[in-house]
């Protein structure tokens, strides 16, 4: 089994020469939740994946995976949906259009589109209708979350009415650099105050938990103390965890049942949830 594991490492440290999410998705059972996929509009990237425990006793998780806003595919992130169905939460995992098909603000805006679609059919879904759910991204994903829960035009526009209950950041880029030639193609001539979050804080936002690698070179750990400032200066709940020699990677593999010993990210999220996303609370 460590021979295994040790497989997974070298592999999502860039080592391994097979694609390193099917080393994680292959290892892992899918005793616990059942898998379901659907759309939730036209458009081939606008598909979903539903991870629904057996026992339901946490409220929903929409999971926003990252890649630059330039690739991802939700089946890469069965292990984030086997985690954390596996604390009792459904986990609801959207595909979105992607650069350069699209430009901020409609991968924003499907992420949107899907909770209005996940809450219209939650009842068949899931057995119960969604009063509540917490947003949760990686990387580029946790920026798109963040805008979400910090700008609450977006969810209403598409008719949402389910409570946030909270937001849980890894390694988001919340200072968007927007003089980067990377990150101004995709943004346009959006202003700071639109996508950067820590300048959009209200104090309305609900309980936050931020995580970041203090090794992470691809988005640097000032952006979640930057965005972490923010919120507690509006009076907002929030939890902000810096790990040391944990790596922009690595932080949302430590998610994952074989990499748990990799850093306390699972941890420190579950007991957030634990916290805050309770299915009676």
């Amino acid at each position: 089994m460590r021979r295994l594991w040790l497989c997974c490492v070298l592999c999502l440290t860039g080592c391994g020469v097979i694609k390193s999410t099917d080393v994680l998705n292959f290892v892992l059972p899918a005793s616990h939740y059942t898998l379901s996929r659907g759309t939730y509009g036209p458009d081939p990237r606008q598909g979903w994946d539903l991870y629904l425990p057996h026992e339901v006793t946490g409220v929903p998780l929409v999971f926003v995976y990252g890649g630059a806003w330039r690739e991802g595919e939700r089946a890469d992130y069965e292990f984030v949906g086997h985690a954390l169905s596996g604390l009792g939460h459904p986990v609801f995992i959207p595909d979105y259009r992607l650069y350069p098909a699209v430009r901020y603000p409609d991968f924003v805006d499907d992420v949107a589109a899907s909770i209005a679609w996940f809450e219209a059919n939650a009842v068949a879904l899931t057995g119960a209708p969604l009063s509540r759910y917490v947003l949760m991204g990686h990387s580029s994903g946790a920026h798109t979350a963040a805008l979400l829960a910090t700008d609450t035009a977006f969810l209403a526009a598409h008719g949402v009415s389910a409570e946030l209950s909270g937001l849980i950041g890894l390694a988001g880029p919340y200072e968007l650099p927007l003089d980067d030639p990377e990150v101004s193609d995709v943004f346009a001539q959006a202003p700071a105050q639109a996508v950067q979050p820590p300048l959009r804080v209200s104090g309305a936002e609900p309980p936050v938990l931020l995580l970041h690698g203090l090794n992470d070179e691809r988005v640097v750990p000032r952006h979640s103390r930057r965005f972490a400032d923010a919120l507690a200066e509006a009076g907002v709940p929030v939890t902000l965890h810096l790990y040391p020699r944990v790596n922009h990677v690595r932080i949302i593999a430590g998610l994952a049942a074989p990499l748990r010993f990799l850093n306390d990210s699972y941890a420190d999220t579950a007991e957030f949830l634990r916290q805050h996303a309770g299915r009676d609370l």
